[in-house]
């Protein structure tokens, strides 16, 4: 029988965590006057989370940085000036420990999207970014 809605099997508390942090990293280097959209989309086998802004890229050697601790953004970008460099560690270790990853696309045209793939059930293999 197909899973039915948006159900995972997984921390509500962490998924709360994980869906906070990249909105408000999405709040803090998007364009001021963009939207910063949050939407879900679950198959068979998946739900996946996507927070999507505009703003300045990410370039491909930073992206390959950004989950590692005490790594934070361009500080430019930071409006708030409140980071540590710990969100993105955190959003990763909490999708890996509900073996799921995560995928990042960026560019001037389309924007920047953070999305999360979570298996629907724990006893899945772990997903690898695509």
């Amino acid at each position: 029988m197909p899973a039915s809605g948006l159900l995972v099997h997984a921390d509500p508390d962490r998924l709360a965590q994980v869906i906070v942090n990249l909105t408000s990293n999405a709040l803090k280097y998007g364009r001021p006057e963009s939207p910063v959209s949050v939407r879900s989309v679950g198959s068979d086998e998946e739900l996946s989370l996507e927070v999507h802004n505009f703003g300045e890229p990410i370039a491909e050697e930073e992206r390959r940085r950004l989950f590692q601790p005490l790594t934070r953004g361009k500080p430019e970008q930071d409006r708030s000036g409140r980071s540590i460099g710990l969100g993105l560690f955190i959003v990763e270790q909490i999708v890996r420990a509900h073996h799921g990853c995560v995928e990042i696309r960026s560019d001037a045209e389309n924007g920047t999207t953070f999305r999360v793939r979570l298996p629907r059930s724990m006893s899945a293999k772990p997903l690898t970014a695509v």
